[in-house]
């Protein structure tokens, strides 16, 4: 969550001065308040970052599927559909920002660099050392091809190479330990995502520079807020799902759990202090404890489907109401002139897309990749609804220009 914890610097420091007042979004703000979250070098920023951010997740997630359910099994095919989604959602991103040649160019290698990983994983499956290698070789060469590519005259190669890099590595490196089974998978899993998301803010640069008619500033407070937010609650729907993922194998406790658990932690803390960045320390850790006890509630609904517990899944959706309730609450108390009924609605796609997940991963279903497509949409949507309500309540400190 290092990115995360990053952009509330930024967002700390565009909101330093909110005070309890609000504000309105009148013609005169300009691109400011609920506007600013919709200018399109914002919404660049945000989609970029936030799909750069869940292709690690989706890549584990295809690694793992395959090795256990094995290459034809109708699980791990909707794995890889899955991940092929997410590295389409990539490329058309990059299209958006440097043009659709660029976009067809950087998905052909990002396919690549997912045959790679696939292949790197099955090396370390079979302790072959020459495959591995040659694996190793085939992404540092892919990822400079990659940042030759982007750089396109904004970036030099070097320097884009740079950020590339710690996201090519640490995604290898999560890779490596789901296939070996390590029980830190996810926590690395998790670093791979967050060291992902780091090159977004200077390609959204590159790209206003390239498009100087694209409304909005990627480096704005606005920008910051929408990216944070973005990749904050995609962490999220990821961080729930690996946990879900061990839960539903029948893990009760152990290494394994407890690392599932601590990266699922680390999202809801970022949440809290996203909402803190804002409204304060209290609001902050009332949001977390809020978060927190939705992320127990479907962890006990993932155990209770699995054993067939109708009591239990009755209890923990009974626990989700409550969530949707109270946080809609909370946020109310925050925003009283805020719009409930944008807030609910989504709040309630977030636990129905959630839920479903979890029902897909309790049957062994193949209808788990899409469904955690869905969910991962859904509950970004909760994240983009907030990052409007705050812009629109404090227009002054999160302008998009």
């Amino acid at each position: 969550m290092a990115s995360v914890r990053k952009g509330l610097k930024g967002i700390l420091a565009a909101a330093a001065l909110v005070s309890g007042c609000g504000g309105g979004d009148g013609a005169a703000d300009g691109l400011r308040g609920a506007r600013a979250i919709s200018a399109p070098a914002v919404t660049l920023r945000a989609d970029l970052a936030a799909s750069l951010d869940a292709r690690p997740w989706l890549t584990v997630f295809s690694v793992r599927t395959t090795l256990l359910d094995g290459a034809a099994s109708p699980t791990a095919v909707a794995a890889r559909r899955a991940l092929a989604t997410g590295t389409e959602a990539v490329a058309s991103r990059l299209g958006n920002a440097f043009g659709s040649r660029v976009g067809t160019q950087a998905l052909a290698l990002l396919r690549r660099e997912d045959a790679l990983l696939a292949g790197l994983a099955r090396a370390r499956v079979l302790g072959n050392a020459p495959a591995r290698a040659a694996a190793e070789v085939g992404l540092k060469a892919n990822r400079r091809a990659l940042a030759e590519l982007l750089a396109a005259g904004e970036l030099s190669t070097s320097a884009l190479e740079k950020l590339l890099r710690p996201a090519s590595t640490s995604l290898a490196t999560a890779v490596g330990a789901v296939a070996a089974g390590a029980a830190s998978a996810p926590v690395q899993t998790a670093t791979a995502a967050a060291r992902a998301a780091r090159p977004a803010p200077a390609l959204a640069r590159a790209a206003k520079r390239r498009r100087p008619g694209l409304a909005g500033d990627p480096g704005s407070p606005a920008a910051e807020l929408a990216a944070v937010a973005a990749v904050a609650f995609t962490d999220a729907t990821y961080a729930q799902a690996a946990t879900g993922t061990v839960v539903a194998a029948g893990a009760t406790s152990g290494t394994r759990l407890r690392a599932a658990t601590r990266a699922l932690d680390e999202t809801t803390d970022a949440l809290g202090q996203l909402v803190a960045s804002v409204y304060g320390e209290d609001a902050g850790e009332r949001f977390a404890a809020l978060w927190g006890a939705h992320t127990v509630a479907l962890t006990d609904y993932t155990r209770a489907k699995v054993n067939a517990d109708l009591i239990v899944a009755q209890r923990a959706l009974t626990a989700l109401d409550r969530f949707r309730t109270e946080t809609a609450r909370l946020l109310d108390e925050l925003d009283p002139e805020g719009p409930r009924t944008k807030l609910v609605a989504v709040l309630d796609e977030h636990v129905a897309t959630t839920t479903a997940v979890i029902r897909a991963q309790a049957t062994k279903s193949p209808k788990v990749g899409p469904r955690l497509l869905e969910a991962a949409a859904a509950t970004r949507a909760v994240g983009r609804t907030i990052a409007v309500r705050f812009a629109r309540q404090f227009p002054e400190k999160f302008p998009a220009g």
